[in-house]
């Protein structure tokens, strides 16, 4: 569950900041559902509401670790299906991530992932999945 604490608007997307409730560190996601539908987004979303989020990391797999990547537990239940796409879900502590699961090298035994992430994404919220995964 997060906490919405900052929205910062632009014409065709925004960046919002979510508190997470449990663990309080403070995630600042990229939105831009308003660009790909005018129905179905997330401008619902307002400050100081709470809200069921699952966030998107983007970036790249790494093969070794270097100064920028980050060291992600793979999840028990790995593969989930958001929409249309299929993703891994990983923890860092105690905060849940999802990637994209297109292009990853995961062998059976794995117990993590190195991921340079550069940006990161409202994929769901409160079940309103984001429209490039419907």
């Amino acid at each position: 569950m997060f906490e919405v604490v900052n929205i910062e608007e632009r014409m065709m997307d925004r960046d919002i900041e979510l508190k997470n409730i449990v663990t309080n560190k403070v995630e600042k996601c990229f939105d831009n559902s308003i660009g790909y539908s005018d129905d179905n987004n997330f401008s619902f979303m307002k400050i100081g509401l709470k809200y069921e989020c699952k966030i998107l990391l983007i970036g790249d797999q790494l093969k070794e670790e270097t100064d920028d990547s980050t060291k992600f537990l793979l999840a028990e239940d790995l593969l989930v299906k958001v929409g249309q796409s299929k993703f891994i879900k990983v923890y860092l502590n105690e905060d849940e991530y999802y990637i994209l699961n297109e292009g990853l090298s995961i062998k059976k035994g794995d117990k993590y992932i190195l991921f340079d992430f550069f940006r990161k994404d409202l994929l769901e919220v409160d079940g309103h999945i984001s429209p490039m995964h419907t």
